[in-house]
């Protein structure tokens, strides 16, 4: 009599994230597939890894992560020996089940390692490519896309394979950018910092390409979602993402200045912002004007205990700002964006103080 066989894992998966969000992609991955994900945890900032036994369509769907790939473990000193006949077939094998996988099939393939533009990489990302009958992109960049890393621990090679055609932060309704977008994995996680319930008024200052707002919609809650920006282009780019997101007339761009609206007082239960940092859009001694005036209509704006969610740059001057504001900082969570470390504010209106 043999005893059981043991169970074989789930494959393993590792998440990209955007550094500091680690643990609201967690609770994103917990939340959606429950005790289908195992041994989840940081493996070091802006990546997560867990092991996952559903379906990779469900997997796709995740909204907190800027990329997913699955993990495959080689049992070899350096990346030379993924030239060998061995390890190139599976590999090869590994890749065109992924792209068995897409909705439509890759034209490209791309590779991305520490070192990739060596000879040993070139000739591996092209003869992966004439295998697959691929095109080798030649910037690293690919609709099936590899990743290449040494494992410490074991001392052998890791390859990671992208679920997707394109990052998961690539989002459909993308279909007009604006100078300094947010990134949507962001927008993402500021839509759920705090609870809201149905039916509630959302006001977002600042809406640039309304990448917020659409985070907010697809959430599946219905709300009043009203976009405030001065600039025409950002919210005709609004209005087609909008279009593209499935979302259309169920937001409404306001032209407007930030610190001056149109809207009525005490009408919102949510307020959110990108401000502008000073960088890609605007500039300091412009936000030295716009910070102070902004947070004053957030609070002519703001319904008692309404939360007030905004990310920036300018750190210094938002905390001066609000050491005369009425409004209550909950959290501050730092974060990595293209090489800059912005924060988001999660604040609520003090009602004691108003």
């Amino acid at each position: 009599m043999t005893g059981a066989e043991p169970m074989q894992a789930p494959p393993l998966y590792e998440a990209e994230v955007i550094p500091g969000l680690e643990a609201f992609a967690l609770d994103e991955l917990r939340g959606r597939f429950g005790s289908r994900v195992v041994q989840a945890q940081v493996e070091r900032a802006g990546f997560i890894r867990f092991r996952y036994g559903g379906a990779l369509e469900k997997l796709r769907a995740l909204r907190s992560a800027v990329a997913v790939y699955q993990v495959h473990r080689f049992a070899i000193p350096r990346p030379k020996a993924f030239l060998g006949h061995q390890h190139a077939t599976r590999l090869c094998a590994l890749l065109a089940a992924m792209a068995r996988s897409f909705a439509r099939p890759p034209h490209t393939l791309g590779i991305g390692a520490a070192g990739w533009r060596s000879s040993v990489m070139r000739r591996l990302h092209r003869e992966l490519a004439q295998r697959l009958k691929l095109e080798a992109t030649v910037d690293g960049k690919g609709d099936l896309f590899l990743r290449l890393l040494p494992n410490r621990q074991t001392k052998g090679w890791e390859a990671l394979i992208r679920i997707g055609l394109k990052p998961h932060s690539a989002r459909d309704y993308r279909v007009a950018n604006m100078p300094g977008s947010l990134n949507a994995t962001v927008a993402y996680v500021m839509t759920g910092a705090e609870a809201l319930p149905a039916g509630a008024t959302v006001v977002n200052l600042c809406s640039g390409a309304s990448t917020i707002l659409i985070e907010q919609g697809l959430r599946g809650q219905r709300h009043q979602l009203l976009a405030i920006d001065s600039s025409p282009a950002a919210l005709e780019a609004g209005r087609r993402n909008a279009e593209a997101s499935g979302l259309g007339a169920g937001i409404q761009h306001i032209r407007a200045d930030a610190g001056r609206t149109p809207l009525p007082a005490s009408l919102a239960d949510r307020l959110y912002a990108d401000l502008p940092f000073g960088h890609h859009v605007g500039s300091h001694e412009d936000n030295l004007r716009l910070y102070p005036a902004l947070l004053r209509e957030a609070e002519r704006l703001a319904a008692p205990d309404a939360a007030f969610i905004a990310l920036t740059h300018e750190l210094r001057l938002l905390r001066r700002c609000l050491e005369s504001s009425p409004w209550k900082l909950i959290s501050e969570t730092r974060i990595n964006l293209r090489g800059l470390h912005p924060r988001l504010f999660v604040l609520r209106r003090n009602s004691a103080r108003i």
